[in-house]
């Protein structure tokens, strides 16, 4: 019996070989003409960027997509919201009116944000491989929707709180689930307008659960605006409006917010909030000072961090609401005399460093507390009356900085102040300091009179070689 059946097996297998000898050439054809289309994609949306994918995305969000501007408009109207006001969670980028990732969605139009996370195992021999797939699928008024792969879990969550923000209205979920379901495949027109009015009365709700928080905190925080005139009557306007207008002005814009009672948060309690809006043009400076114990008293230490107007936004929004943000990237500060200085970590010392000079290739920016700024393209003069202007008062200094273009972390910076108490009251401070290898390193100096702190800074400016003998570690 065995005998009998081998050569029939023999047989089948040779013609299951030869059939696997016609198709692996076909298949393999087929992966190619694929590669080679997806080439040939990419290759036209590089070199014809309004019959690209991205491009015809952000038409079809449009109210008449025939009628859309030059792809050059379409693609700006796009990058001004994101560098103004985007929230980037991986590549997914998040504005006030647009969303930046595979496709494009422009926010008054989205209806629905479901994610996607699967986990899959395939084995090859004996080798297991495992994909991980995590998408954020949006969906908007006319049911399309517009994919966006991300890298991880982190990713998939920071985007969906992102959108929970900036689309409270619209459903949220998970992918294939009901509700995604019943949103997608609505076909009857009953059905799509049921949906759509209760898009509408969420939409209403928020927008009414909004003003009347914005009443109720304007009775708990103090603005003091750039004139230094103070209001109680905060809106969300208000913040966009102060953050924005150095774009008009030409200037960074300071803002103070002092709430009635300290804000708990992240482990700390905090008594101030000081910004120097940048616009779109420069980063936004946020200080975030710690609660004394003491009404009144100043805080000795405090947390701040430059970052994006957008980004400034939810900070001041959620410092309204009395939340504190993650301060996993903040720099803890620590109250010098009237200026403040990075908290240094106790380190063995050696022979003393000596402060290093300005870097020649590094360009320069100037803060200046109590005064509204300077333009980004500042010249000696802004700088000289800066020093100039100086005085034995709260948040009165000046800094003149460095950061690497290369390595932001890197940096060099000399600042001054005035002394308000103790045996050296009246005295200018004057400040060096610098990166390190094992962290930022600070000198200080003690001059009587401001022509002093000039020469200091204009040695510095003009990179003349500034005299660094009487600075001392601190």
């Amino acid at each position: 019996m065995t005998a009998q059946s081998m050569p029939y097996e023999a047989e089948r297998l040779k013609e299951e070989l030869s059939f696997g000898y016609y198709v692996i050439p076909v298949a393999g054809a087929a992966a190619i003409l694929v590669g080679v289309f997806l080439a040939y994609r990419s290759l036209l949306d590089a070199l014809v960027p309004e019959k690209s994918a991205l491009a015809q995305s952000i038409r079809n969000q449009l109210p008449y997509p025939d009628e859309a501007p030059p792809v050059k408009e379409l693609f700006a109207m796009v990058d001004r919201d994101l560098k103004a006001n985007g929230l980037w969670c991986g590549k997914l980028g998040v504005g006030k009116e647009w969303v930046l990732g595979d496709e494009v969605s422009s926010i008054p139009r989205i209806r629905g944000v479901f994610s996607r996370e699967e986990h899959r195992t395939r084995r090859a021999g004996k080798r297991t491989q495992a994909v991980h797939i995590y998408e954020i699928w949006i969906v908007d008024d006319r049911r399309e929707r517009q994919v966006t792969t991300l890298k991880s879990r982190k990713e998939l969550e920071e985007a969906m709180d992102c959108l929970r923000r900036r689309a409270p209205a619209a459903l949220f979920g998970v992918y294939d689930s009901k509700e995604y379901q019943d949103l997608v495949y609505a076909k009857e027109e009953e059905q799509q307008y049921a949906q759509e009015r209760a898009y509408r009365q969420r939409k209403t709700q928020f927008e009414e659960q909004e003003r009347k928080e914005q009443e109720r905190l304007a009775q708990n925080q103090v603005l003091t605006l750039p004139d230094g005139s103070v209001t109680s009557r905060i809106t969300w306007d208000t913040i966009h409006e102060l953050l924005r207008r150095p774009d008009q002005v030409g200037q960074t814009v300071p803002l103070q917010l002092v709430p009635g009672v300290p804000i708990q948060g992240q482990g700390h309690t905090f008594s101030r909030l000081v910004g120097l809006a940048g616009g779109g043009a420069q980063p936004t400076r946020i200080l975030m000072e710690e609660y004394s114990g003491t009404p009144g008293v100043p805080g000795q230490y405090a947390w701040t961090r430059d970052m994006s107007a957008g980004e400034a936004e939810e900070v001041l929004r959620g410092w309204l609401r009395g939340e504190i943000p993650d301060l996993k990237n903040w720099t803890h500060m620590e109250r010098s005399g009237r200026t403040w200085q990075q908290v240094l970590e106790h380190r063995s010392r050696g022979p003393a460093p000596t402060p290093p000079q300005p870097h020649r290739d590094w360009p320069w920016r100037m803060t200046a507390g109590r005064d509204p700024g300077s333009a980004p393209d500042f010249s000696w003069n802004d700088l000289e009356k800066g020093l100039r202007a100086l005085r034995q008062e709260e948040d009165s200094y000046l800094v003149l900085e460095q950061r690497d273009p290369q390595n932001p972390e890197r940096f060099w910076f000399i600042q001054s102040a005035m002394a308000l108490e103790g045996p050296q009251a009246g005295m200018y401070a004057v400040e060096i300091g610098c990166s390190g290898p094992d962290g930022p390193l600070l000198w200080e100096r003690m001059v009587p009179d401001v022509r002093d702190v000039i020469e200091c800074f204009s040695d510095a400016y003009y990179h003349r070689g500034l005299d660094v003998s009487g600075f001392q570690e601190i």
